[in-house]
């Protein structure tokens, strides 16, 4: 007796439900081609899609909210053809009667379709059915709101053009003082072909010639401030080796 009960319970427990949904269960009226309420009256139902694991068997069960009437009790055959007529309302017909849903939203439809369709695809394949993993666009919950486009299109300015005028900075831009000016002056009338060596900043060991020709005025340099020229040496004085200073013209006297 015990083992009987306990089988009775392992089938009758062995049934379980992978889609349940908020809907209107309609019946068509063939005589009348018109749809109406199943039951008594109408109203909301709780439709669920129950699975028999031991049998891999499916059927449609659906009671009413308010009185817990039974308004479709229905098995899911092999081949059954399942119509989404809108996005809220779907039909499919067995050997006796055509069924509709009226859903109570657009994502207990879509959950709802994708159960049923997952329990005919076992059927028709005959290979026993786990529970249906709905898609990721199918949920009840919105998610968070999107946030604004990011403009990705704003460069920061170029680094390398900020470190050129640094650099710049640091070679000695200057505008000439008129002491400057006073000095190179003096340096052209004193030495006007004197020439100036000075090391390239390019390379180090190749002397530059920098001619002191150009006119004096307001200009700006393109390197530091370059280093005054060294002083010009002393003119050498011819002397014979041994003299000592010139002596003076002797005077001749005239005897008159």
């Amino acid at each position: 007796m015990s083992s009987y009960k306990n089988l009775f319970n392992f089938l009758y427990y062995s049934e379980q439900s992978i889609a349940s949904a908020r809907a209107s269960v309609m019946i068509y009226d063939e005589s009348n081609k018109k749809w109406v309420p199943s039951g008594s009256s109408s109203g909301l139902s709780k439709v669920h899609i129950y699975h028999h694991v031991v049998n891999n068997t499916f059927r449609v069960v659906g009671r009413k909210l308010h009185d817990q009437e039974v308004v479709i009790n229905c098995s899911i055959l092999k081949g059954l053809k399942y119509n989404q007529a809108t996005p809220t309302f779907h039909q499919w017909r067995d050997n006796r009667q055509v069924y509709g849903l009226n859903f109570s939203s657009k994502d207990d439809a879509e959950a709802f379709a994708f159960a049923m369709m997952h329990a005919v695809e076992a059927l028709n394949s005959n290979v026993p059915a786990g529970p249906p993993r709905l898609p990721h666009n199918i949920n009840n919950t919105a998610g968070p709101p999107p946030g604004p486009p990011q403009n990705n299109n704003h460069h920061a300015p170029p680094q390398s053009h900020n470190n050129h005028i640094l650099s710049e900075e640091d070679m000695g831009y200057r505008t000439m003082t008129r002491e400057d000016i006073a000095i190179i002056q003096e340096r052209r009338m004193s030495q006007p072909q004197q020439q100036v060596v000075m090391p390239s900043l390019s390379s180090p060991n190749t002397p530059v010639v920098v001619q002191n020709s150009a006119p004096p005025g307001h200009h700006r340099t393109n390197s530091a401030p370059q280093p005054p020229p060294p002083p010009p040496p002393a003119p050498a004085m011819p002397s014979a080796p041994g003299a000592g200073p010139p002596r003076h013209p002797q005077c001749k006297r005239t005897i008159v």
